[in-house]
Parts: structure tokens; sequence; C-alpha cells
């Protein structure tokens, strides 16, 4: 019988009583996508220049690791255009969105396919240490220096180190939900 263990060796428990040892299959890609669709999750523009260019893309998978050191995770789809530019500059800005960014979101996204260098003209940009891109009027900035990235499926999960951040707006969060953007309110 494999006995699944985790990234430091240690033993997993069973996920179900398999007396044959047989592996148990992931659920399907549609599925999974639908399931994901219920998470609410922030919105950002991770962004990147240096040597290998510049560029940006909409994200929303993006979360908080660990204060010591301070780390942040993304998970970026390896045919995104900015996945390699983001690994060879080795930074990047998490720029999390306000509620009235909705339209930068999806410029980044790729909607209305505005060339990159436009989507970062104009005044709203400045950097922070890495050089990276940081939105002056994003809802917070994390700006990192890429540690690690692990290919997994389609996508590569960044691992970084901020190295600083900005809080320019106080205002609500831009969210994902069921497919359409959303914001957060007070209970």
């Amino acid at each position: 019988m494999t006995v699944r263990t985790t990234a430091d060796g240690s033993p997993l428990p069973p996920a179900t009583d398999r007396s044959r040892g047989e592996e148990i299959d992931s659920v399907s890609p549609l599925e999974f996508r639908t399931a994901l669709s219920n998470l609410t999750t922030a919105v950002s523009i991770i962004a990147t220049n240096g040597t290998a260019g510049l560029a940006g893309m909409t994200c929303s998978a993006v979360c908080g690791v660990s204060d010591t050191p301070a780390t942040m995770v993304a998970c970026v789809n390896r045919r995104s255009a900015a996945h390699d530019i983001i690994k060879g500059n080795g930074v990047l800005c998490i720029n999390s969105l306000p509620a009235a960014q909705k339209e930068f979101s999806q410029i980044f996204a790729g909607v209305g396919q505005v060339p990159m260098a436009e989507r970062f003209a104009g005044s709203r940009w400045s950097t922070l240490a890495t050089g990276a891109p940081y939105l002056k009027d994003a809802l917070i900035a994390f700006d990192c220096e890429l540690m690690d990235a692990r290919d997994v499926g389609t996508h590569s999960v960044f691992i970084a180190r901020v190295l600083a951040t900005a809080q320019p707006a106080s205002t609500e969060p831009l969210v994902y939900h069921r497919q359409h953007y959303a914001t957060t309110r007070a209970l």
C-alpha cells in the first residue's frame, strides 16, 4: 500500500478506507470550476517590470501565506502572456483593487485587447521597492520578489516575499463571486 506524504515527509491520513490501495480520481474540471465559483475572492492586478518586459494581468487566486517572512502566493495560468514575464523578471506587485476598479480589472483580463503599454500609461502607476508597477489607487499593494515557482496542473504557484506595501485607498474591495464582480458590506 502506498502511503501519501506531505512535502516534509509526514504521512497523510487515508482519504477513505481503501482496502486495495486504489487512487481516488479528482472531481472533473467542470465540477471544480463550478465549485470554485462559489468562493468569494479578492480581485487583483499582478504587475511586473524588468529585463523580461512589462506585463500585468487580473488574478483572483492570491493569498497571504506567512508573516515571518512576509509572504504571498499567487496562482497564474502558464498560458497567460504575463506568466513567463513575471518569472523572468523575478518581481511582481499584487495590486488589490477597490470596488470602483471593475473596468480596470476587465482591461487587465484582456477585454478590449488593450495593448500592454497602454494599460500602464498615465499617472496612476508608480513603483515601490522592486520596480514592479504599483497602482496608486489600489486598495492595497504588495511589492514582492519571487522566491519560488511550482507548476501545478495548468498553473504556476508563485511564492513571493513582500518587500514593501502601500495602502492608499480606504474603500470597499472588488471581489469576484459566482462569475460576477461584487463588493462587501459589514454585517
